[in-house]
């Protein structure tokens, strides 16, 4: 799944969050996948009152987010019936590809609903190679990048939305 990362030729993400510079995309994902730097997933155990309430909002904007994915993939597999068949005899490069139609034809989708003038379409740049492969590697499975993109896009939410 990150071996375009690894190997940089992935589309470039940078953003800036609660202070901190992330030069890479990430993944809302579910508590089955590994703690990396490219996943996030909802606190498992947030605290209790008052201290807890930006980690609870965080949470059910996180799950509500990947319900939007969910569906999409739902409307894609009854609109288009991409994802139905069987990928047993697919290679993962088909597989990816496949997975990155869907989610252009989605996107196609959310564009011509929204109508949306600030929309921006990220191009990826192809055959920059990594610097190093191994060290592109503990990026991704540093779970102290995990922990930290986590916490900044959590009081990010938090003090643009939560207090509402």
């Amino acid at each position: 799944m990150f071996e375009d990362l690894k190997y940089g030729i992935c589309p470039q993400v940078c953003f800036m969050i609660n202070g901190h510079q992330y030069t890479h995309g990430y993944y809302l994902t579910d508590g089955i996948y590994p703690k990396w730097s490219t996943l996030v997933q909802c606190y498992r155990h947030p605290p209790a009152g008052a201290l807890g309430r930006s980690y609870r909002h965080f949470n059910t904007a996180k799950i509500a987010a990947r319900k939007d994915v969910d569906r999409a993939f739902g409307i894609l597999k009854w609109k288009f019936a991409i994802i139905c068949g069987p990928y047993r005899g697919l290679s993962p490069r088909e597989i990816h590809k496949t997975m990155l139609i869907c989610i252009i034809l989605y996107n196609m989708v959310i564009q011509e609903t929204r109508r949306d003038s600030e929309w921006t379409e990220i191009q990826p740049q192809r055959g920059v190679p990594a610097r190093n492969y191994a060290q592109m590697t503990n990026y991704i499975q540093n779970q102290n990048f995990y922990d930290s993109l986590r916490d900044d896009l959590r009081v990010n939410l938090w003090a643009e939305h939560g207090r509402q």
